[in-house]
């Protein structure tokens, strides 16, 4: 794409180019017509004079009160009523007699002339300049009025190059010290000492590097605390694997294994839910389609009623009718699984769960209520923080479910909110879809 200075020269000089050529066109044509009028009027002059000379006789042809033909081309001619010529001002030109007084145009074999014939008394006076001189005359005219336009046209490009040059200059500047930052400068640019055409450029340039440096301190932040939470199991599995390897007895050595599979087991959750966080990255997000949110819950819950069976939790899913929304299916999955997952944990054995999809007053609503301790007040914010756990609870988990949920519900422009049952019994967590986003 052409730059902006090219575009912006191009333009200027091309107008300049136009407007320059246009006025010298117009004054050359202005001139000549000027010019014509002129010697219109020196060629009446001139017979007007004539006809009060002293009169000739036939055959007569001095020089009468001596004639400027040598400097102007003027000829002058005078006849007598008889058609003789008494007089002419450069009696080597033959130039026939006008047909009828005033403005008529002549031919002879040197060209095209123009005349101006008046009759007094007995005379025929014709003064006549031929068509080359008038045009010379004209052009010569022209040109010195449009000497003062060359000059001023080069003048006028080179006052426009400067003030093209000395108006990009701040984009420029902006751009050298984009140019001087490291990666991790995200401070904003100085919209002060830009002109106010480029600044809504870079107030928007500023509010994408807020939001760069707001993502790329979750990313330290969310680094920092994985490698802190990987490092925990990891430990411990190398303290179990040396159990297993300073064990005495087979029976010692099987629980020494027993504990370094759970290990690896945890170890191995927590990998995977942040593989599962990474993949929720704008970066490598999948395009949505078209999905039954419906048909997709009832899956979800069919691949956990086996680990519910397993702490005989009532699950229990209400989802009968098709719900058709635009979503990414893969992470609507973990979504719904990573809700019911945290449910089956939080829920005692022998405890009730219980998933509904229906349409609320702005759009589809995700359900899942458990029957588990609830979650209190002052942590129903901080239960979407990476690797935050409520405190006094001894569930096992990575911390990083409900963070992941958040994350896609955020994608696919739906809010998570948490509240208990009855007597603050049980957590129900809901998931609103906006209408857009349903089908």
């Amino acid at each position: 794409m052409m730059s902006i200075r090219k575009n912006l020269l191009i333009w200027l000089l091309t107008g300049l180019l136009v407007a320059g050529l246009g006025t010298g066109i117009a004054t050359y044509i202005k001139t000549q017509e000027e010019v014509g009028e002129m010697l219109d009027y020196e060629l009446r002059q001139i017979a007007y004079s004539m006809q009060h000379s002293t009169s000739f006789m036939p055959g007569q042809m001095d020089n009468i009160g001596g004639s400027s033909s040598d400097d102007n081309d003027f000829v002058v001619q005078v006849w007598n009523e008889n058609g003789e010529q008494l007089y002419s001002s450069q009696p080597s030109i033959k130039l026939p007699k006008a047909s009828a007084p005033g403005f008529s145009n002549l031919r002879n074999s040197e060209g095209g002339w123009r005349a101006f014939s008046v009759i007094s008394g007995d005379r025929f006076v014709q003064a006549a300049l031929p068509d080359d001189a008038r045009w010379e005359t004209a052009a010569s005219m022209a040109l010195r009025m449009l000497a003062p336009l060359a000059v001023l046209v080069p003048a006028l490009a080179l006052l426009a190059w400067i003030a093209v040059r000395r108006s990009l200059a701040p984009m420029a500047r902006v751009t050298a010290e984009v140019e001087r930052r490291d990666a991790y400068s995200m401070a904003p640019l100085d919209i002060h000492a830009v002109p106010e055409e480029i600044r809504p450029l870079l107030m928007a340039l500023n509010r994408l590097l807020h939001r760069l440096d707001g993502s790329m301190e979750t990313q330290r932040r969310f680094v920092a605390d994985a490698a802190h939470e990987l490092r925990t199991p990891l430990t411990a599995l190398s303290l179990q694997a040396q159990l297993v390897e300073q064990a005495q007895d087979s029976g010692e050595r099987n629980e020494a294994i027993r504990d370094l599979r759970l290990g690896i087991t945890r170890a191995s959750h927590l990998v995977s839910q942040l593989l599962t966080l990474a993949r929720q990255e704008p970066d490598a997000q999948r395009p949505f389609v078209q999905l039954d949110l419906a048909a997709l819950v009832r899956q979800v819950i069919g691949e956990f009623a086996p680990l519910a069976d397993l702490k005989k939790i009532d699950l229990g899913v209400d989802a009968s009718q098709s719900e058709f929304m635009n979503g990414d299916k893969e992470s609507l999955k973990i979504l719904v699984g990573n809700l019911v997952d945290n449910a089956i944990r939080y829920t005692p054995e022998g405890g009730k769960i219980d998933v509904t999809l229906g349409n609320g007053s702005s759009g589809l609503v995700l359900s899942v209520k458990d029957s588990g301790p609830g979650i209190p007040i002052g942590d129903r914010e901080r239960i979407f923080e990476r690797f935050f756990r409520v405190a006094g609870n001894e569930v096992q988990g990575s911390g990083l479910g409900l963070a992941i949920v958040k994350q896609i519900a955020q994608r696919h422009g739906a809010t998570v909110e948490v509240s208990n049952g009855e007597n603050e019994a049980g957590a129900i967590f809901s998931v609103k879809f906006r209408p857009s986003v349903a089908g």
